[in-house]
């Protein structure tokens, strides 16, 4: 019977999302207009509580002017098998990447959103951040991380002219904050439930990181105790 995913659709299972760009190292939101996605850059004061504890892991595909298609469990379960590519065509192809839900500071529109991304620089930036997150949560019983863009570290790879550069994000904790009332677990795109409590990581690592880790930091450092709950509601 398999784990039971289907694929998600769209209209209500959507949240609004954030997206890191890691080809300009920048964060946008998505605010709709006349019923148009138009992007503003947030990068400058981005900061957010992440529900790592109900991060998602899987298979996903973005493609133009549709819904991105994912396939998702929440870490800590096996990943499911990787969907068929509808084309062939590598560029269409599902990739493993993750799913997250976060709280916007105020300064940021302060509404609930998803990110998620398929990118490498970005799954391996969100590895360390959940590496640090574990590490605090002995101080910050009942918290989540507050999170912030600190920096973008350019990583090239290629030669000529298949040489490209992405940008690797500093995600760091900067904070911890009471889970705000409105930051609930969301399991689009998976019919399984999400995990009771917080993830164990050892059982299904992050998604691709055997092809970033040599550009993994060593784990953020964790800020000392404190809240910082005025940002979030």
């Amino acid at each position: 019977m398999g784990l039971g995913l289907q694929t998600s659709g769209g209209g209500g299972d959507f949240l609004d999302f954030v997206k890191y760009d890691a080809r300009a190292g920048r964060v946008f939101r998505s605010n709709k207009v006349d019923g148009v996605d138009l992007p503003v850059d947030i990068t400058k004061n981005f900061k957010a509580v992440f529900d790592l504890e109900n991060i998602q892991v899987g298979w996903m595909r973005f493609g133009a002017g549709v819904g991105p298609d994912m396939h998702l469990v929440p870490l800590g379960q096996p990943l499911p098998p990787q969907p068929p590519n509808p084309s062939g065509d590598k560029a269409t192809a599902y990739k493993q990447g993750f799913r997250v839900v976060i709280k916007l500071s105020a300064g940021c529109g302060g509404d609930v959103r998803e990110m998620s991304s398929s990118a490498g620089v970005t799954i391996s930036a969100i590895d360390t951040l959940y590496d640090a997150w574990k590490a605090g949560l002995a101080e910050n019983p009942g918290k989540l991380p507050v999170v912030a863009l600190l920096d973008a570290e350019p990583i090239t790879s290629g030669s000529g002219a298949k040489k490209s550069t992405n940008y690797r994000p500093d995600f760091s904790i900067i904070g911890w904050a009471t889970r705000p009332a409105d930051l609930v677990p969301s399991t689009r795109g998976s019919t399984a439930a999400p995990a009771p409590a917080a993830p164990v990581r050892e059982a299904v690592p992050m998604p691709v990181t055997a092809l970033v880790r040599p550009h993994v930091r060593p784990p953020t450092a964790v800020a000392a105790p404190g809240t910082v709950d005025d940002d979030f509601g």
